[in-house]
């Protein structure tokens, strides 16, 4: 086992037995890797077809939910600090060595990605399985060829709960093996199987000959071409049939769309309008209503805003020029009180009225007089006279600056509101009243007649729906039509070939025909054979379940009836069935039952229990161990913990045992840890 569970990489090599020694002891606490080599057996032999047999997985029939239940049992077992690896992987190999020499290697192996996830396990990539038969080595193809191989070389998957089983289990493994189920799992290990193998190569001889015969001349039987032949006359009148019934349904459309395209001239006659609809009309006129009357409240707004304008048409340029002349005044005005303050500083600095005038000659006062005169005449020309346009007095004195320039922007936006707007108002106005006098006399008209074109609607909507079924009626009797028309050819076709093969056959189906005799009398000695093989099964299993027990059933025989789960017989027909009886004595006969079914087999294949004696007293305990170790035809591995097969009771054995091997665990992380093998050690 690699990476599996709890094992790290561990092997366990089961010597042969012998006739003195064939026990095995395998010694671990619980939770420790006994059950994990249970595991690994099962699902190392056939995989997901023995997961039935391990504890706690229940499957339902369908494979989806068998597969899912697979991959998630799978992705629990490998040991997790494998997923560390570049290429994790867990993996089980099986070695069986008969006394000869000879050997068979399962080895079986499941990839997964590095995040844990299992891969594809319908392919290699996720479940590789090979195995080395007597030193042939073989990589299967898929994991059902191996199944399939595994089960005629070592046993049949559902059979392997009879050899390898968890004690705890044998209530179940018995009651699962009542009825046909029991002959079904044991039937290869009786012998009875190589019939079924006769049978079913007789099938297959039958088989390949009718395909070999079909592939070379066809298959023809004695009755066949009759059939052929009265099936061709049949389809010849059906096919008649539907070809009278495709040419009326052909006509029928015809008159059909002709009362179709009648019904619709006669809408467009009556309102010039073959989609006329009153609802229609309706809508249109009341849309144009509300249009019509939100263009005579935008015609009423534009007239409110123009009356001022046009009131003011008169004086508007006189005022505006007024304002205009005023603003130059002010501007003037401005300019003036500015100039004459800086022509006295000017006059005063050049000829001061105090003071000594450094000019020389000196001046005379009236030279001086005279000079200020001049000065101040020729100072006061840069603002007089007034510019041109300028006010000569004020006519809006109580106005600033501010004002007058705000009042020529507003006589400004009164001079171009309104013509146009009003006048492209006017013409929609005229527009949408012209088209709702239209609709108006439309709606008038269709509403007088509104019935009868109720009723020519109505018409025209029943005959194209029945053009519509009459379309799909006709499309079917085509399809069918030449459906049959192709039927009919193969039909000449293959009644031409069948009457050439009919005599080549003939030879070929003589053979068939004993072989099909043979196989019925190879399955009639199967059927003898089985009762005889039970009758074995039952005494044999009767013979160790006493042994084992106390003396309470001893006069009782175990009987497996078809119909019904295992039960016990005893004197005077008295019936005890094997469900009821306690813990201790069904345990008792699942053992009994295993070796029951080595014994009538012959096959000595190992014997692998866990907890075998579990609820047992100690009285049981010891007589069922002792009987176990001697009955057993070959090999038997115990898997137990200390108190269950106790030092005390491997003293009891010791002269049976020929190995034993104690579990050691390690926890190494959390949730994980690791089981190891101590060889020839025991509690």
């Amino acid at each position: 086992m690699r990476n599996w569970r709890s094992y790290r990489n561990a092997t366990f090599l089961f010597p042969n037995p012998n006739s003195h020694q064939n026990i095995i002891l395998v010694g671990a606490q619980n939770g420790t890797g006994k059950t994990s080599l249970l595991m690994a057996l099962y699902l190392g032999l056939f995989g997901r077809e023995a997961m039935n047999l391990i504890e706690g997985i229940r499957l339902r029939s369908a494979d989806d939910e068998k597969s899912l239940t697979y991959k998630t049992l799978m992705e629990q077992i490998i040991h997790r600090p494998a997923l560390r690896l570049d290429e994790p992987h867990c993996s089980v190999a099986i070695r069986f060595e008969s006394s000869n020499g000879d050997s068979i290697l399962v080895q079986r192996r499941w990839n997964f990605s590095r995040g844990g996830k299992i891969r594809d396990l319908s392919s290699p990539d996720g479940e590789e399985v090979l195995a080395e038969i007597y030193g042939k080595r073989k990589v299967y193809r898929t994991w059902q060829d191996a199944n399939v191989e595994l089960g005629e070389l070592i046993f049949p998957v559902n059979v392997m709960g009879c050899f390898f089983f968890d004690g705890e289990q044998a209530q179940e493994r018995v009651e699962a093996a009542g009825g046909s189920a029991l002959l079904h799992a044991v039937n290869t290990l009786y012998g009875t199987g190589i019939l079924d193998k006769l049978s079913e190569s007789l099938l297959t001889f039958i088989n390949n000959s009718r395909d070999q015969l079909r592939r070379e001349t066809g298959s023809v039987k004695i009755d066949e071409l009759d059939q052929k032949r009265e099936e061709l006359d049949q389809a010849k009148e059906l096919l008649k049939e539907i070809e009278n019934e495709l040419t009326a349904k052909q006509k029928e459309r015809e008159s059909v769309d002709l009362e179709h395209q009648s019904l619709l001239s006669d809408l467009q006659q009556l309102v010039g309008d073959s989609a006329a609809d009153i609802e229609e009309y309706a809508r249109v006129r009341g849309a144009l209503e509300s249009e019509s009357l939100e263009i005579k409240q935008e015609l009423i707004r534009g007239l409110s805003a123009i009356a001022l304008p046009l009131a003011m048409t008169r004086y508007v340029e006189k005022v505006r020029s007024i304002l205009r002349a005023e603003q130059i005044r002010d501007r003037w005005l401005l300019l003036k009180e500015e100039a004459s303050g800086k022509a006295a500083r000017i006059i005063d600095s050049v000829l001061p009225e105090k003071g000594v005038i450094s000019v020389e000659p000196p001046l005379e006062q009236g030279q001086i007089n005279q000079l200020r005169t001049k000065l101040e005449k020729a100072l006061e020309a840069l603002w007089s006279p007034p510019p041109d346009g300028c006010a000569e007095a004020y006519t809006f004195h109580f106005l600033k600056d501010a004002d007058r320039a705000a009042v020529l922007s507003k006589l400004s936006r009164y001079q171009v509101v309104g013509g146009t707007g009003l006048v492209e108002a006017a013409i929609r106005l005229d527009n949408v009243t012209t088209r709702l006098r239209e609709v108006q006399r439309k709606h008038d008209r269709v509403k007088e007649i509104e019935p009868r074109l109720a009723s020519l609607k109505k018409e025209v909507t029943n005959t194209l729906d029945h053009l519509r079924q009459i379309g799909d009626q006709i499309t079917g009797l085509e399809h069918r039509e030449k459906g049959l028309q192709e039927h009919i050819k193969n039909l000449k076709a293959a009644i031409g070939q069948m009457e050439k093969r009919r005599a080549v056959e003939r030879p070929v189906l003589e053979k068939l025909d004993i072989a099909h005799r043979v196989r019925i009398t190879v399955d009639e000695a199967k059927e003898a054979l089985i009762p005889l093989c039970k009758e074995s099964l039952e005494q044999r299993c009767t013979e160790h379940f006493r042994n084992m027990i106390s003396d309470e059933y001893q006069n009782f025989v175990v009987r497996f009836d078809s119909e019904s789960q295992p039960k016990l017989e005893g004197p005077g027909g008295s019936v005890i069935f094997v469900s009821s009886l306690s813990g201790a004595q069904k345990r008792a006969f699942g053992l009994a039952f295993t070796l029951a079914v080595a014994d009538v087999s012959g096959q000595q294949a190992p014997i692998v229990i866990d907890t075998p004696v579990g609820n047992m007293d100690s009285q049981y305990r010891e007589r069922v161990l002792r009987y176990v170790a001697q009955a057993a035809p070959g090999q038997v591995i115990f898997l137990s913990h200390d108190e269950e097969i106790s030092p005390f009771y491997r003293q009891r054995l010791e002269q049976k045992i020929l190995k034993t091997f104690l579990v050691n665990f390690e926890k190494a992380e959390e949730g994980s840890g690791v089981s190891t093998l101590i060889e020839n050690t025991y509690f």
